[in-house]
Formats: structure tokens, C-alpha cells, sequence
């Protein structure tokens, strides 16, 4: 997830920045307990959805020993911090066995990505199951196989980009009833190729932006034998994290070096992407030129999302790499705003 662990939690430390202000949310239940806080959502309603880690398995794969199993659900907020209940039937054990992202789609489908249950799923806004890809609990690198999938995005013809990327370096198209296309990528830091493709999302050309980290063996200990390959054990020498943007069809465009990204978004024809795992900087869609940065508005920005007020949501992961606690007594989740 990061090549090193040089981060501080300062989101308390100023009052505001760029007339942003911390506020004081969400007010977590009594009996929410979690790890930590991994992906985060907005729907049309302003309603919150936080996709947590509540069992964090440390020493094995989480099929590997069934009591170290890992466990994630999605609890509901509103912007005022209040706690609206679980979403769906995200409570239920096998609903996520490695929270990793969650994402809303302009119908309103929802949509999750497990990375250590290696599967994609797409949900009614009531939490039905329509579509699973990849199969539970396997990892593998074919049409029907991921290996830690990190994000998803839906084109506009309905066709399905999967970011296969924590222990594979690819891109998978399928259809939007979830007939395999064609896949793009291979470990390298050539053009078309990556390390870790962490996060995607798509401009509103429909261009596809890839937050592509170097590195490809993070979180080693929650494999199992031979599930990362040898190459991806050494980074190269001189790498440097990127975001490499390609056409819809995953015609190589460019590359973005200007910044670290560890997680990306899309909002009012703007790309909101973390730099130095901390940082947000809002960049033009079309140069990449920062147009605006806002500091330390989290411990790691492992996803980004946005209301209609313009607030800002951050879901962090391993807060304890800035010397802070884990779960509703740490800086898991934060909420910028504007408002007085």
C-alpha cells in the first residue's frame, strides 16, 4: 500500500486549509467496532457509506486458518454524523473478506471491491447482489480469477474496468453482464505496464486514469505460498509512482509523474488525487496542472469521495504508521467542509 511508513496524523493540528475546516464526524455507535477505515461513498441522498475493516487478519491468508478470517462491512452516516445502520447485508460474515474500495455509479449501483476474497461485486442501492466477478477466495491472474483487486469503474457503454492490482498489474474489460473482454498490462514500469494499479477512476471525456504505485509485494504476510510472483518481490531502482491515463478502449495516452497517488476520484470535470499519501491536490482533467492542494486532511487518503456541499470524505488505513490507534478511537475516517 506504501513504500514507507514516513506519515504523520496533523489533521488536528490547523484549524483550516484553503477555508477548509475538520469537522468534528461521524459520531461512531456505541458496539461499531473496527480496524480501520478503507473505502468510502456518496450517494444522491448525501447518505455516507463507510466499508471498514473490522477484522484485520494479520498472520495468515484469510482462508487459510477460518478463526483468522478477515470481516468488513459498510455502515451508513449522514452528514451531520449521525449513525443511519448497516447497508444491506454487509453485517453478514462472507460479505467481505478485505474491504479494499467502494464505489456508487451515476445509476446508483453500488459497487465493492474484496481485495482478499479477490472478487468485484455489483449491488442494488438496497445491498442485492447483482454480479460477482472473479471467484471467492481464489486468487489467480485469467477471465475468471483476480489476485487482489483494488478498484472498479463502469464506462459509459456499461463495460466493466477492473484494476487487478495488489498481487497482478493489470487492467480487465468485461461487458456489462460480465463476459471477459480483453485484459491490458504485465509487471514493468514501461508504457502499458505496472507495479500496482491501486486506483482508477475515469474523467469526464472518459478517459481512464490509473494510480499506478511502485512495488508489488505489499502486505506479503496475508499471502499464500507462491501467490506473488518472484518478479514482483524488488522494486526497480529510480521508480517512482504515477498515474498513467489511457483512452477508453486502454490506448496508452501519457503519464503524470508530478505526483504520488494513492487513491483517485472524479468531481465536476476535476481529478482529485492524494500526493505524499496525505495531501489532496485537485488537477486539471486535461494537463494534469494542480490547481489546488489541501494538506494533511488525512493519515493515508486510501479513498476520496465528495458531497453535494462540496465536503470532502476521507477513509485512512493503518493509522498506527503515525503513531495513532486503530479503529473509532483513531483518525479513520475524516470530514472537510467549508461551512462556518
Amino acid at each position: 500500500m506504501c513504500i514507507s511508513h514516513d506519515v504523520e496524523n496533523e489533521t488536528e493540528k490547523t484549524a483550516s486549509r484553503n477555508q477548509y475546516r475538520l469537522a468534528n464526524w461521524p459520531n461512531y455507535p456505541e458496539k461499531m467496532d473496527f480496524e480501520m477505515g478503507s473505502g468510502v461513498a456518496v450517494d444522491e441522498n448525501g447518505v455516507i457509506y463507510l466499508f471498514t475493516r473490522d477484522i484485520e487478519h494479520w498472520a495468515a491468508h484469510p482462508l487459510a486458518m477460518k478463526e483468522k478470517m478477515g470481516r468488513s462491512s459498510v455502515s451508513m452516516f449522514s452528514r451531520e454524523g449521525e449513525f443511519l445502520g448497516k447497508w444491506g447485508k454487509s453485517d453478514e460474515p462472507g460479505f467481505a473478506l478485505g474491504g479494499h474500495t467502494i464505489y456508487i455509479e451515476k445509476d446508483g449501483m453500488f459497487w465493492t471491491t474484496d481485495r482478499d476474497g479477490h472478487v468485484v461485486r455489483k449491488y442494488t442501492p438496497e445491498g442485492k447482489i447483482l454480479l460477482e466477478l472473479g471467484t471467492f477466495g481464489e486468487w489467480g491472474c485469467d477471465e475468471n480469477h483476480f489476485n487482489g483487486p483494488t478498484a472498479v469503474l463502469q464506462q459509459g457503454d456499461g463495460n466493466i474496468v477492473v484494476a487487478d492490482g495488489y498481487w497482478n498489474s493489470r487492467l480487465v474489460w468485461f461487458d456489462s453482464e460480465g463476459n471477459f473482454i480483453k485484459e491490458l498490462g504485465s509487471w514493468g514500469r514501461g508504457l502499458q505496464e505496472f507495479n500496482t494499479p491501486h486506483a482508477i477512476t475515469q474523467d469526464s471525456k472518459g478517459r481512464i486514469l490509473v494510480a499506478d504505485l511502485v512495488g508489488g509485494n505489499f502486505h506479503d504476510y496475508m499471502t499464500l505460498p507462491n501467490q506473488i510472483a518472484e518478479e514482483r518481490k524488488s522494486a526497480d531502482e529510480g521508480a517512482y509512482h504515477r498515474i498513467q491515463r489511457f483512452n477508453a478502449d486502454g490506448t496508452y495516452i501519457d503519464e503524470w509523474t508530478h505526483i504520488t497517488p494513492l487513491s483517485l476520484a472524479t468531481f465536476d470535470k476535476k481529478i482529485y488525487a492524494s500526493d505524499k499519501m496525505s495531501d489532496l491536490v485537485i488537477l486539471n482533467e486535461d494537463s494534469g496542472e494542480i490547481e489546488e492542494r489541501v494538506e494533511k486532511i488525512s493519515v493515508y487518503i486510501h479513498q476520496l469521495a465528495m458531497d453535494k456541499h462540496g465536503d470532502l470524505y476521507a477513509a485512512s488505513v493503518y493509522p498506527e504508521h503515525a503513531g495513532e490507534k486503530r479503529g473509532r478511537e483513531g483518525p479513520s475516517h475524516r470530514r472537510w467542509t467549508r461551512d462556518p
